[in-house]
């Protein structure tokens, strides 16, 4: 008897162990394997009517291979000018006119007025030494004639045009520190002494900030003004090491923001051959292909983009057919139908990239490209509830 009782207790347990079904993973946007089960729905023919659904196919397309990437927009150095003088002053006068930021102004133009003591005193450095120079060239003259009769001593020849060089060179030094400073020595050997420095627009292009206010004391480390010219920006993306192998000279990249307008694209014209150690990113940088689209840009600003790198036949749906649910995306299938009923059936599937109004689906089970696809309408399907299939 017992050995009977145990015999029977194995059938019990054995049939409650096949009647339970395993659990059903939920399927989120990174599984990589669908639910095994599906949902069916029935209908009556009177309810599909009146729900008047919109049915479609499979379709193959072209999807562009993508990857996605941030970045920020960017201005070439040379077009980004911060502005200072190499001396001490007081600023004297700011034209308000043209350094609102913003304005836009053109190179030369004079931005505000410095006074300074230093550039008095190097304009009166700079004619005494050119007075200085006739007084030491005669010198030199004189001692080179007396050495040439052999009534001179050479060491004062020697003397002699050691001061002229050196006063040479200190006339050469002093108007290249004048012409840093936007004054032309020819000017001053005319005996014309300011105070006053202009301060000029080194590049055409528009004020990024201003820095000074009438009456600040400056020195040579400040900066007065920035001015940035937007005839070239580019945007600088950044690109994942797993990615990077894929990143080439020339493929085109879709700029995501809305901003700038629709379909906007640029094309890569430098890959950079490092990573940063941080980041464990490369960068790149592109051009956007549309100049107007271009100078909607602005720097610093942040953007969303895609770098193309290729294509591949994959089968879509419109994304209006794509059922979503917390527990993963669904499509609905028209499996059968008659003048009574119409049975549907929801097919769990993974999506992959998105060719403008286009999903690419991958299913767990295949489908013929002919399966009728509910393509709109799907949630109040949903809704009605249905029955697991094994």
């Amino acid at each position: 008897m017992k050995k009977y009782f145990f015999v029977t207790l194995l059938f019990v347990s054995g049939l409650t162990s096949c009647s339970k079904k395993p659990d059903t993973p939920a399927l989120s946007a990174d599984t990589t394997t669908a639910p095994l089960q599906s949902e069916q729905i029935k209908i009556t023919a009177e309810q599909f009517k009146n729900l008047n659904l919109s049915l479609g196919n499979f379709s193959e397309t072209a999807i562009s291979d993508e990857i996605k990437t941030t970045g920020v927009v960017e201005v070439l150095p040379e077009n980004l000018a911060f502005i200072s003088i190499p001396t001490t002053g007081f600023i004297k006068t700011i034209f308000a006119n043209t350094t609102l930021p913003g304005q836009f102004v053109t190179k030369g133009m004079v931005l505000a007025t410095v006074e300074s003591i230093e550039f008095i005193q190097m304009q009166q450095d700079y004619f005494q030494a050119v007075a200085h120079s006739a007084f030491l060239e005669k010198e030199l003259e004189r001692q080179q004639t007396l050495n040439s009769e052999d009534i001179g001593i050479k060491k004062k020849l020697q003397q002699a045009e050691a001061e002229f060089n050196s006063n040479l060179a200190l006339i050469k030094a002093l108007e290249a520190k004048l012409k840093l400073l936007g004054i032309n020595a020819a000017t001053l050997k005319k005996g014309d002494i300011s105070s006053i420095i202009k301060v000029t627009a080194p590049i055409s292009g528009y004020v990024k900030a201003v820095h000074i206010n009438t009456g600040k004391a400056i020195t040579p480390n400040d900066v007065l003004f920035e001015l940035i010219n937007k005839d070239d920006l580019h945007i600088e993306l950044k690109v994942l090491e797993k990615d990077a192998h894929k990143i080439q000279k020339g493929q085109k990249v879709l700029i995501d923001d809305k901003r700038l307008g629709e379909n906007v694209m640029a094309t890569v014209f430098v890959v950079a051959k490092v990573f940063d150690n941080e980041t464990k990113a490369m960068t790149i940088h592109v051009h956007l292909d549309n100049h107007q689209q271009e100078q909607k840009l602005i720097p610093g600003m942040f953007v969303n983009a895609k770098v193309l790198t290729g294509t591949h036949m994959a089968k879509t749906l419109p994304e209006s057919a794509i059922l979503r649910k917390p527990e993963g995306n669904f499509i609905i299938e028209l499996e059968k139908q008659n003048s009574k009923e119409v049975v549907f059936r929801i097919i769990p599937v993974k999506l992959g990239a998105i060719q403008g109004q286009h999903v690419e689906v991958h299913l767990s089970e295949g489908l013929s490209n002919s399966a009728s696809i509910v393509t709109d309408k799907g949630h109040f399907l949903s809704d009605m509830g249905g029955t697991v299939e094994d």
